[in-house]
């Protein structure tokens, strides 16, 4: 008796439904912190039309852009980062990578410790990014339409920072973790009495596959949701911070050093100018040789063409076309089905005043 009691009192606990919002609302905060994630090709590509020269002043002005924004990234993450704390455990490791001078330290110390600037730690290299172009637009007399763009570039890249220390700051509430918590744990309690067979018309199962097959399922699943809780930890799962750091330093630098101080190619004339070629695209393969892109049709376009094909080509009494395999006699045999049936529609609803019209000769052209 008790195991039955038991094995009902699993039904009442809606353990589906409490799994299912937990981990999809953990799965889709999980996505959006991996959004908030800025990358600093768009920031820097606005530098580069802003600040096009190719003189020396020029490129100090968009190297020190670029190593302001690579500051921000080591600010900012190793406060979120356990990844990128262990790289840079205090902000002397970031000057010890060259991304800060002791000049830029001492200075971000200073505003740092006293009252009137609390919290701005992070974000007073892109402070002294907005004073950097400000400048640039008095003495150099840049258009101002330049400088609107890259602020509002600078504040989505501001804004995304935020946004992941907030998602830090604010997690799913601990609560709804414990309820799905007990309901898991407590569903495999009362399992673990109630899904005994203890009836004598029932077979006497010694080991319960289908429970413990359950209980992988219901666990693993919360586990999901437990586990992407905090996507920038040190779980080989979690999100590769220290690879995106690594890779946002060499691209930033690449593009201001690089990309920007080397001269596009000249014009050459290829094989699309002056001329209207299409183009026809053709896999590399030579199993795929015969592949060819073509237009989406309608549904009903195979249908249509067999029927003109029908009546243009009728085939002799007896005599019936040669297959090359049996794939080729099932495509037959499935465009006459279409074709009798469309036929056979056709017939069916065409007005009276053309059944005089032969038989063979009613074909209906859209």
């Amino acid at each position: 008796a008790i195991c039955k009691q038991f094995n009902e009192y699993t039904k009442l606990i809606p353990l589906t439904f409490l799994l299912g919002f937990y981990v999809s609302n953990v799965v889709s905060r999980w996505w959006r912190q991996f959004e908030c994630l800025n990358w600093p090709e768009d920031l820097l590509s606005l530098l580069c039309i802003a600040v096009r020269g190719n003189d020396e002043r020029s490129a100090q002005i968009r190297h020190r852009v670029a190593r302001y924004i690579n500051a921000t990234y080591a600010l900012a993450w190793r406060d979120i980062s356990d990844k990128i704390r262990s790289i840079f455990p205090s902000i002397r490791d970031i000057v010890k990578s060259g991304l800060l001078t002791e000049n830029e330290y001492r200075l971000l110390m200073e505003l740092n410790e006293k009252e009137e600037c609390p919290y701005t730690r992070w974000m007073t290299p892109l402070h002294w990014v907005q004073q950097i172009m400000a400048e640039e637009v008095t003495k150099n007399d840049m258009p101002v339409t330049f400088l609107t763009n890259f602020v509002s570039e600078l504040k989505s890249f501001r804004t995304s920072f935020r946004r992941l220390f907030c998602h830090d700051w604010v997690c799913v509430p601990l609560v709804y973790t414990q309820v799905a918590a007990i309901a898991t744990y407590g569903f495999f309690f009362f399992a673990l009495f109630g899904r005994q067979s203890i009836g004598g018309s029932t077979v006497d199962t010694i080991f319960p596959i289908f429970t413990v097959v359950q209980f992988l399922f219901f666990v693993g699943w919360y586990k999901v949701g437990l586990d992407l809780m905090r996507p920038f930890g040190l779980d080989d799962d979690d999100i590769e911070l220290s690879y995106i750091l690594e890779r946002n330093i060499n691209v930033s630098f690449a593009i201001v050093n690089k990309l920007q101080m080397s001269d596009p190619p000249p014009f050459e004339e290829d094989r699309f100018y002056r001329t209207n070629a299409r183009i026809h695209l053709q896999p590399v393969s030579s199993d795929k040789l015969k592949q060819k892109n073509r237009a989406p049709k309608l549904n009903t376009y195979d249908e249509l063409i067999d029927l003109d094909n029908s009546q243009a080509a009728p085939q002799k009494d007896g005599i019936t076309p040669k297959m090359g395999s049996f794939m080729d006699v099932a495509e037959m045999v499935i465009k006459e089905e279409r074709r009798s049936r469309v036929q056979n529609g056709l017939n069916r609803w065409l007005p009276a005043w053309k059944e005089d019209i032969p038989k063979e000769k009613k074909v209906f052209y859209w």
